[in-house]
C-alpha cells in the first residue's frame, strides 16, 4: 500500500509538474502575444503619426494651390475686364448719366422760357437798332 501511495503521489507530482510546464508555456505564449500587440500598436502609432503629417502637408499644399488659383483667376478677370473695355464702358455710362441729369436741369421749362424770352428781347433790340440805323441812313441820303 505504501507503494501505491508513492505511485499516486508521484503521479500527482508529475501532473503538477506538467501543469507547471503548461502554465509556463502559457505565460511565455502570453508574453509573446503582449510583445506582438505592443509592436503592432507602436507600428500603428508610427503610421498614424506619419499619415497625420502627410495629411497636414497635403492640406497645406491644397490650400496654397487653391490660393494661387484664386489669385490667377482674379488676375485673368482683371485682364479680361480691361481687354473688353468694361472700365471705359462704365466710365462712359457714368458720364452719360451725369450729362443726362445736367441736361435735365438745363432744359427744364423755366430755363427754356427764360432763354426764349431773352432771345426774343435780343431780337427786338436788334430790330430796333436796325430801324434806327435805316432812318439815319435815309436822313444822310436825303441831305
Amino acid at each position: 500500500m505504501a507503494e501505491m501511495l508513492t505511485d499516486l503521489l508521484n503521479a500527482i507530482y508529475n501532473r503538477i509538474a506538467q501543469l507547471g510546464v503548461a502554465i509556463q508555456d502559457l505565460k511565455n505564449s502570453l508574453d509573446g502575444l503582449n510583445r506582438n500587440i505592443d509592436d503592432k500598436i507602436a507600428n500603428l502609432s508610427e503610421k498614424i503619426t506619419t499619415f497625420s503629417g502627410e495629411i497636414e502637408t497635403t492640406q497645406t499644399s491644397h490650400l496654397e494651390v487653391l490660393s494661387e488659383v484664386g489669385k490667377k483667376v482674379t488676375q485673368e478677370f482683371e485682364t479680361l475686364k480691361g481687354g473688353l473695355g468694361l472700365e471705359a464702358f462704365n466710365t462712359l455710362i457714368s458720364s452719360l448719366e451725369n450729362f443726362s441729369s445736367l441736361a435735365g436741369e438745363v432744359l427744364n421749362q423755366e430755363t427754356v422760357n427764360l432763354l426764349l424770352s431773352e432771345a426774343i428781347e435780343s431780337v427786338k433790340i436788334l430790330k430796333e437798332q436796325g430801324l434806327v440805323e435805316e432812318e439815319e441812313d435815309e436822313q444822310v441820303a436825303g441831305e
